[in-house]
């Protein structure tokens, strides 16, 4: 098997949370986080799960603390002990990626860095960094790197070229997407009964508005919270700060069909991937959500929530991860090159 590191900031991002989970249950011992994430292991207290934002719901408190050597880790990484080190969240973690990057990648050492923000603008080509004079020449990644980026709009090749070119013109740093991603063991194996069209939670304001759902934050545990998910025929989910949310998966690993709004001007180069009107309903406006719903029949249904538990299948942690070791070239069993 490959040897993996992962670099952490410390701080919980879905994005790099779901690879370790990932990683982890295809690795076993040879997936180290460092520092350790706390937030992740079944041992986690209830204090340290509340600061996680979410709630600390499905992708937290769920890995065996197994034991790990994690001493003298970026020594060793330098030692060629790993196969791959994965600098997770870089907007986070530049600071350690400056230090240890180029020095890694001097000794031969495979490396990858994973850009899960909401933000399009990809390392170091944003506003964070060049407002402060020392940070102008910072290690790049994309040139040292193999580099996953959740959020690529046509802006990104703009934010890349300094904002000097237009944005089909701007700069192109060879990014490699990648999206969010649940555990299996979240997703349904069989479509549960219904009672209901919609979940109590409903972040769309005007659908909310229209049938008496919460925007905010309605459940204190996560039992209720899918519960609930599970009881309901549709879910909603809506653009947010970026395209990509846990909620959409969340959505199809409880057997309900998402309703995205606005989701056919998403940018095709943006995470979610494979949502389609095979496994989902896109809609603009609460009054055509809510005729479009009264108009699907229980075979239509019954084809919509079949593929969006298919999607959900596709997209577990384990997919993501193994995805993101052969984007890198390696074998997840192996862990010899596959370029």
């Amino acid at each position: 098997m490959p040897r993996v590191l992962l670099v952490n900031p410390n701080v919980e991002d879905y994005v790099a949370d779901g690879l370790l989970h990932g990683l982890r249950t295809l690795l076993g011992t040879d997936a180290v986080d460092f520092p350790k994430a706390e937030y992740m292991y079944n041992t986690a207290p209830a204090e340290v799960l509340q600061r996680v934002r979410g709630g600390g719901f499905t992708l937290y408190g769920l890995l065996e603390d197994i034991p790990l050597n994690r001493d003298h880790l970026l020594v060793r990484a330098l030692n060629r002990e790993f196969d791959l080190v994965v600098f997770t969240d870089i907007w986070r973690s530049f600071g350690i990626w400056t230090e240890w990057g180029p020095q890694l990648r001097r000794a031969g050492v495979a490396l990858a860095v994973v850009d899960g923000s909401d933000r399009v603008e990809p390392y170091p080509y944003a506003g964070l960094w060049w407002r402060v004079r020392a940070w102008w020449f910072l290690p790049r990644a994309h040139n040292r790197a193999t580099y996953f980026k959740r959020e690529i709009t046509p802006w990104t090749r703009w934010f890349a070229s300094y904002l000097a070119l237009p944005p089909p013109l701007g700069r192109r740093l060879g990014l490699r997407p990648i999206s969010l991603s649940i555990p299996a063991e979240k997703v349904l194996g069989d479509p549960p009964p219904k009672h209901k069209d919609f979940p109590k939670h409903v972040v769309d304001a005007e659908l909310a508005g229209r049938i008496g759902g919460q925007r905010t934050y309605v459940f204190a545990d996560e039992g209720s919270y899918y519960a609930d998910l599970q009881a309901s025929r549709f879910g909603i989910t809506t653009k947010r700060c970026g395209w990509d949310a846990l909620r959409h998966y969340e959505i199809a690993a409880c057997g309900a069909v998402p309703c995205f709004r606005d989701l056919d001007r998403k940018p095709a180069s943006c995470a979610p991937f494979g949502l389609n009107a095979e496994n989902s309903i896109t809609y603009h406006r609460a009054d055509e959500l809510l005729e479009r719903v009264a108009q699907i029949g229980d075979d239509h249904y019954t084809q919509l929530q079949a593929g969006a538990l298919e999607w959900a299948r596709r997209s577990t942690t384990i997919v993501r991860a193994g995805e993101l070791l052969a984007a890198c070239g390696l074998d997840s069993v192996t862990g010899a090159s596959v370029v």
